[in-house]
């Protein structure tokens, strides 16, 4: 699918300009008009970004003038200095449906957030046309969400185009990236991520989420165990990973359901990497036995290994994963979009003849029809 957003709109220093311009470089179908004058709400595109660096220039209350159809249709604030004394905005405003974030070291931030407003634009046609799996991030602070996001987003288009052989032309890998990528959501506030999770739930494979953050408009320091406990009321298994410096709180994370992911440690990539393979499907799909141990029984690398594996694992270990709709996600993920949906009928307490249809439609031989 062609990208979405072509017109962008600018407003603010010729150097915040100039960031802007690198940033979005690799984008070269991209139409970027520098404005000088005038009101930059009023004037028509599909992206408008505010770049400044002054103390006083409050960007929350500038974009709050926005008018409903009118303008432009997402609207980005970059700040390259202080915030003013009433504070930072969060990374998404759900007032005005406006993104702020801070420059950090690197001028690909603004690609980045160009992706991600994307992904929010047009998440109920990824989610009812194109089938495509989610991450949901919950953050509130906009350093932080100014360095991770970008982090997250370049992990899903490598982990994407991993998948391709070593020979694909550029142009097919591009196409791959922007077809079957996962989508990025970001939540700022516990409302925000609810009802992420109720719109899009049964195809998200992950939640990456703060321990603490806003809820019913007040800053709730342990808001994450409450998110936790939300997910945990779904009928499908989404893992969630809580993201803070206190460490002494990674044994009660644990406890709740939750995996503990140090904010501010030495090895905040690697971790990533390894909650994406490990966790959210990205890896081998690693089938287990429903014991307190998670027992391995098989690892499989491709889809002709997952069929093989279906044929022969314990039946309890079959019934675990399809309960969860682990080889949908799985498979979702690895860029069988449209497998992905077909399978998702199969009832998992059918006894074997759920696993014998499972397999015929992963071969190509069944009807996805059924109870």
């Amino acid at each position: 699918m062609e990208q979405l957003i072509r017109h962008v709109t600018f407003f603010g220093s010729p150097y915040e300009y100039s960031l802007v311009r690198e940033g979005l470089a690799p984008l070269d179908h991209l139409r970027l008009e520098h404005l000088t004058g005038g009101d930059p709400l009023s004037v028509a595109s599909d992206l408008l970004i505010i770049g400044h660096s002054l103390p006083e220039y409050d960007s929350a209350a500038i974009t709050a003038l926005r008018k409903p159809g009118e303008g432009p249709r997402s609207v980005v604030a970059i700040s390259h200095g202080p915030y003013p004394m009433n504070g930072m905005p969060s990374p998404l405003d759900t007032r005005t449906e406006t993104f702020h974030f801070r420059w950090m070291s690197d001028v690909s931030l603004a690609r980045h957030i160009l992706h991600l407003v994307e992904d929010h634009l047009f998440a109920d046609h990824y989610y009812a046309v194109q089938h495509r799996r989610f991450l949901l991030l919950v953050e509130d602070e906009i350093n932080f969400a100014s360095y991770f996001i970008p982090l997250i987003i370049k992990e899903l288009e490598e982990r994407t185009l991993s998948l391709l052989p070593t020979t694909t032309d550029l142009t097919e890998r591009s196409i791959k990236q922007n077809t079957e990528r996962p989508i990025l959501l970001l939540a700022s506030n516990y409302e925000q991520a609810c009802n992420f999770i109720d719109g899009y739930g049964d195809r998200i494979v992950g939640v990456i989420s703060s321990l603490g953050f806003p809820k019913a408009g007040v800053n709730d320091l342990n808001a994450g165990f409450r998110l936790v406990e939300r997910v945990k009321q779904l009928p499908m298994e989404i893992p969630v990973v809580i993201q803070t410096s206190q460490k002494e709180k990674a044994d009660m994370i644990k406890k709740a359901g939750g995996s503990f992911m140090d904010k501010k440690g030495p090895r905040l990539l690697h971790q990533l990497r390894k909650y994406l393979v490990d966790y959210f499907g990205f890896g081998d799909f690693v089938f287990r036995l429903p014991d307190s141990h998670d027992t391995i029984v098989a690892k499989a690398k491709s889809l002709e290994e997952l069929i093989s594996c279906l044929e022969w694992v314990p039946f309890k270990s079959f019934v675990y994963h399809a309960e969860r709709r682990h080889f949908s996600n799985w498979l979702g993920v690895h860029g069988h979009l449209e497998l992905a949906e077909r399978i998702r009928p199969v009832p998992a307490d059918s006894g074997e003849s759920s696993r014998k249809k499972l397999i015929a439609l992963l071969k190509g031989t069944g009807e996805s029809s059924g109870t």
